[in-house]
């Protein structure tokens, strides 16, 4: 992912999901595209063959480039408002476009747009949450459901600044500057009260350990503990005259929580970046380029209406559990060198350069609240229930660094064969060094007709984040239970106790081979097919603790006491090779309707389906790192067919039109041990517009998913149970059709 040519830096996010959220893209740290606003992008490039030879790590399956606004002049004020056909999800924006003249011939120009979008609910009232709900109304949270399935709130604001001011005539220099400030959050799962028939209470509210429906009585010995810390057991349990020891295991808080408790989850988000360098072009034709570029991310995690249960009546209800940064600092050194040769048809392109990459990742500890373990802690449990927050232990900076020397060298061999070739050596302190190369060839069988190919190496290094995250957070089991999941650096007690083994980069191999058809200047077609294979990928290896199970020794024999550990544990490690292959393609018409204006039809579709060829063994077992369902999902979870048909009308009477069919194929799910099959469907989007005020003002009116189509119901019981009416994989979401208006002011 670059912008304007330079490697944009990763969020801090490491995606930890989890059943029933979706595996699919587990594991993954990821640039953040939601953080670059569209009156910021001028165009988007897309190199779709694998260039790990050219760019480096993470360029396996290609390389987006997005080039930013580089108008010199004017100023553009866009505004938009839109919501759901159900009436939530309001979602706002506004943005302004300006630019200015920078020296002879340079430019300035900066976006900055502010956003806010509401959340949206279309799940139904779990079962547990309904019987509450009745026994006592208005209590339970999120107006009787429990918990809510839909979108996120949203705030924040984004800009950015592009500029390049000449210095002289072969030389400039340039900059961008970007900065974001967002915050979102969203309602984990629910937790049923204490006192309603039928309903188990959350055991951090109750332990009933022999299930007589009555608080086991608490041990003398516990409360002499308390005591002895100089505390009074009635903040931490309550007192029952039939317990020997005068207390009984209801945690005192649970009288805040009548209906129940559903902790809201946020993240304030801070991003910024700079990119500066110089470029210029010598007098023998040799061009250059050099930068310097500072990126970071940083996410402050949030959690509201839930409790340290260990901290009985005097636990908080807000807590700040976690405060995550990704840092990225970079120098490129590019050259570019018009090789004149009478070998080939035309010179050779010299393409060099060489490139010093730095990563830390920084994990600060949460406020005390988060991860304290009070009194009651071997009762109840510990930290802040949803997510617990990251202890001072687990807390400091990681680094790696990677250095890297490339050559790319292309010519038109002869008049109709144009090939290519790269080789990059890179050098990294986590993974040791790799040697990438990278062969392309395009040729020209007519003047209508090319064909075109590549073939090349990759890889994708562990990241520092991937290395050493710490998350401790709730899933749901096959029961529909919720249950505390703990995910450790690799190289952490637990993870070396459990079999862990340093990561090592990912490594590929891919080809392609496409067919480039223009018999006119108003028709053009590609087919492109893609295949790569992918060894050694990174995911999470998942254990359960279970009493007496061989986990729980090799834990013990390692000195590491289980009462500080969830009893659901995971840690990254390479496991499992796949192939992906597909097939692209594109057809577009221009049609011109004499006087009732121009059209472009556009139509394109996708196949694209992914194998898992080999699943690694625990070693010294027959059991492997990645379980059936897991391997379901990465192959099937995802379309294999996605068509996209879209026509667009310009007309002579200032009025244009817009309309897009979309159709995602069938998928399945396999979560909870059960499997489910949900059918393709057809979105449809319209959009039309009005220029008015000699073209100064544009204003749209549009709709996506205008005939309000949903994907197939949730089959899934545990998800039913949850209240889910809709699959969470769902490539499309699940909020139904949406109307927007939007209006910009051109000066």
């Amino acid at each position: 992912m670059l912008i304007n040519g330079k490697r944009r830096h990763r969020s801090a996010l490491v995606n930890l999901q989890t059943e029933p959220f979706g595996t699919v893209n587990q594991g993954a740290q990821a640039v953040d595209f939601g953080l670059i606003p569209a009156a910021a992008i001028q165009r988007v490039e897309v190199l779709r063959d694998g260039s790990s030879a050219q760019y480096g790590s993470d360029a396996i399956a290609g390389v987006i480039n997005i080039l930013l606004n580089d108008s010199p002049e004017g100023v553009r004020i866009d505004t938009q408002y839109g919501s759901t056909y159900e009436g939530d999800g309001d979602k706002f924006r506004s943005s302004i476009n300006f630019g200015l003249p920078l020296g002879q011939g340079g430019f300035f120009n900066m976006t900055a747009e502010y956003f806010e979008s509401d959340f949206t609910s279309r799940g139904v009232p779990r079962a547990d949450a309904a019987v509450v709900a009745a026994a006592r109304p208005g209590q339970v949270p999120f107006n009787g459901l429990g918990q809510r399935w839909g979108d996120p709130n949203a705030e924040g604001i984004r800009s950015f600044i592009n500029a390049e001011s000449p210095l002289g005539e072969r030389m400039s220099l340039y900059g961008f500057l970007s900065h974001a400030d967002t915050e979102y959050d969203s309602s984990f799962f629910y937790r049923t009260p204490v006192g309603v028939a039928g309903v188990t209470p959350r055991g951090t509210l109750f332990v009933d350990g022999n299930g007589d429906g009555r608080a086991d009585p608490v041990a003398q010995s516990i409360v002499d503990a308390i005591r002895a810390r100089g505390l009074n057991p009635d903040d931490y349990l309550t007192r029952d005259a039939t317990s020997p020891s005068g207390y009984i295991a209801l945690n005192p808080i649970h009288v805040r929580f009548p209906g129940g408790y559903t902790p809201t989850f946020g993240a304030e988000i801070e991003d910024y970046e700079g990119v500066f360098g110089a470029k210029g072009e010598t007098g023998a034709g040799l061009r250059w380029d050099v930068s310097l570029r500072q990126g970071e991310n940083e996410i402050v995690y949030t959690l509201v209406d839930s409790i340290n249960p260990s901290l009985g009546r005097l636990s908080p209800t807000t807590f700040t559990p976690g405060h995550l940064t990704q840092l990225e600092r970079g120098l490129n050194l590019d050259f570019v060198y018009p090789w004149q040769t009478d070998l080939f048809a035309s010179p050779v392109n010299v393409a060099f350069g060489a490139e010093w990459r730095e990563e830390t990742y920084k994990i600060a500890a949460g406020d005390p609240a988060s991860y304290e373990r009070g009194p009651t802690f071997m009762l109840f449990g510990f930290g802040s229930d949803g997510f617990q927050g990251d202890e001072p232990q687990a807390a400091g900076e990681f680094s790696q660094y990677s250095r890297a020397v490339y050559l790319d060298l292309e010519a038109d061999v002869t008049g109709r064969l144009t090939m290519g070739l790269a080789g990059r050596f890179e050098d990294s302190s986590a993974f040791g060094s790799t040697l990438d190369g990278k062969l392309s060839a395009r040729f020209e069988a007519s003047d209508a007709v090319a064909l075109r190919a590549t073939v090349n190496t990759g890889f994708r290094a562990p990241t520092p984040g991937q290395i050493n995250t710490l998350d401790i957070t709730t899933t749901a089991d096959a029961s529909g239970r919720l249950i505390p999941l703990g995910t450790f650096p690799v190289n952490s007690p637990v993870a070396i106790a459990l079999g862990a083994q340093p990561l090592r980069a990912e490594e590929s191999f891919a080809y392609s081979v496409g067919l480039v058809y223009t018999p006119s200047s108003s028709f053009s077609f590609t087919a492109d097919y893609y295949n790569i294979d992918i060894d050694d990928r990174i995911a999470l290896r998942n254990f359960s603790i279970a009493p007496g199970s061989p986990e729980e020794r090799a834990l013990l024999d390692a000195g590491i006491p289980l009462a500080a550990l969830p009893r659901q544990v995971s840690y990254f490690s390479n496991g499992f090779d796949t192939t992906v292959q597909g097939l692209d393609l594109v057809a577009i018409y221009r049609a011109d309707f004499g006087e009732w204006g121009t059209g472009t039809f556009d139509v394109r579709h996708s196949w694209n389906r992914q194998e898992v060829d080999h699943v690694d063994l625990v070693p010294g077992t027959t059991t492997p790192i990645i379980d059936a369902e897991r391997v379901a999902d990465l192959e099937n979870q995802l379309p294999n067919h996605r068509t996209v048909l879209t026509f667009d009308w310009r007309s002579p009477w200032n009025f244009n039109l817009t309309a897009r069919a979309n159709r995602y194929g069938g998928w399945e799910d396999f979560t909870f041990g059960e499997k489910a099959t949900f059918g393709s469907e057809w979105l449809f989007d319209l959009a039309v517009g009005f220029d008015l005020f000699d073209d100064r003002v544009h204003v749209t009116v549009g709709g996506n998913n205008i005939f309000d189509n949903y994907p197939d119901k949730e089959t899934n019981a545990v998800l039913n149970f949850l209240g889910a009416q809709y699959p969470l994989s769902s490539p499309f979401g699940f909020n139904g059709g949406e109307w927007y208006v939007r209006v910009g002011v051109e000066f």
